[in-house]
């Protein structure tokens, strides 16, 4: 009685073979699962990088963040100025909170537009929040209610620099007609998409909140960033804020959430994406699979002698059979190799381009060389079923 192992070790050796034989045909079949596992690997590791690199810009913020806004949708009043100034003082749950205004768009600078961005109200307290950092002079402060100095983004900055204004401090910024002196300018700062307020520091200029509201009274709060005070758990400080504006707008719509909740969306949101990229990625692997059935169907057909001389010399169905079902997997797990080095490839030119963090997702690497192998069984039944049905006659009268 023959052993497995050997046994097995023989069928590897006559799969090898045979597929050697055929290089071309094993080539196309190669690059095609390749090509259907890279870019498995590649999505689903674009994917889960993606979702770490957004927890990692959320949680830079600090896991003691609540933001409050408007729901999506919601129709009548907003949140009045006064309450939401008041909400760090009154509130022994929030530590600091920072509202925020939305003014005029466009940036004239010497007479050239230079930038499209929105001028922003906040108050003295935002750069902390949102970790906002500093390349020159000054943040709004408390004393600059009503007056119109504003600090810049580093993009605005540069336009005005290219200008001709190499020192953008104590120039003016024209927006809407009105201008404002530049006291500050901020360090190139990269959106955090994890949270549910629009920063875009690089393209925006800040002004103090009440300048804001002086300038356009009907203007509505866009979003309100606070922080917990120190030994506050996160549900106490969502329902604390929630019972302070209840009491005192109750027609309000809120959506008051903590960095928690934030992050569990996020994962939540970009676990979908990442699902949905993998269906995109495993269609290629589908078309790929196809290809290797193709070759294999061809591979029975030009062996019709030698399968009838194997089942002349005794080789069983089952023996038939496997022999076509393992050069099946061999080829697909070569595929599913030389695809993991091209995902792996182009997920790191992807990181590179992003500057995200490079890592190949062990998941992505487990599915992809299980599916290639499970597409090998698959792929290659039909062939391996019609090889080992031939007539031994019939297969030796055959070319």
């Amino acid at each position: 009685m023959k052993h497995a192992g050997p046994a097995l070790a023989d069928s590897l050796r006559e799969a090898a073979r045979s597929l050697t034989r055929a290089r071309l045909r094993t080539l196309l079949g190669l690059i095609g699962i390749a090509i259907g596992i890279a870019s498995v690997i590649a999505m689903v590791s674009t994917g889960e990088i993606a979702t770490a690199e957004a927890r990692r810009q959320f949680e830079a913020l600090g896991t003691d963040i609540v933001t409050v806004g408007m729901k999506s949708g919601a129709q009548g009043p907003g949140i009045r100025l006064d309450d939401a100034l008041a909400l760090a003082d009154e509130l022994p749950e929030i530590s600091a909170a920072a509202p925020t205004i939305l003014g005029g768009s466009g940036f004239v600078h010497a007479g050239r537009r230079v930038g499209s961005g929105t001028v922003k109200g906040v108050t003295a307290s935002y750069a902390d929040l949102v970790k906002l950092e500093l390349a020159e002079g000054r943040f709004v402060s408390d004393l600059d209610a009503g007056r119109f100095w504003c600090v810049v983004g580093a993009k605005v900055v540069a336009a005005i620099r290219k200008a001709g204004t190499l020192d953008p401090l104590g120039a003016e910024l024209e927006v809407e007609g009105r201008f404002y002196r530049i006291v500050g300018v901020l360090k190139s700062r990269e959106e955090t998409y994890g949270l549910p307020i629009d920063v875009d520091a690089d393209k925006s200029a800040f002004v103090h909140i009440m300048t804001v509201s002086r300038t356009a009274p009907d203007a509505m709060i866009q979003s309100i960033v606070a922080r917990a005070a120190a030994g506050v758990h996160h549900e106490e400080a969502v329902r604390a804020v929630e019972t302070w504006f209840r009491e005192r707008q109750p027609e309000l719509k809120l959506e008051v959430k903590s960095a928690k909740q934030l992050i569990q969306q996020m994962e939540s949101q970009l676990g979908v994406m990442t699902l949905l990229l993998a269906v995109v990625g495993s269609i290629s692997l589908v078309v790929g699979g196809i290809g290797v059935m193709n070759v294999m169907l061809i591979s029975v057909t030009e062996r019709r002698r030698e399968i009838g001389v194997r089942r002349a010399l005794g080789a069983s169905r089952s023996d038939i059979r496997r022999q076509f079902l393992i050069e099946s997997v061999l080829l697909t797990l070569a595929g599913g190799v030389v695809g993991l080095a091209a995902g792996s490839g182009a997920t790191w030119g992807i990181c590179n381009y992003t500057d995200w963090e490079f890592f190949v997702s062990a998941l992505s690497v487990a599915v992809g060389l299980g599916v290639s192998s499970a597409a090998g069984l698959f792929f290659g039944l039909q062939p391996a079923y019609q090889a080992s049905r031939l007539d031994p006659i019939v297969a030796l009268q055959g070319e």
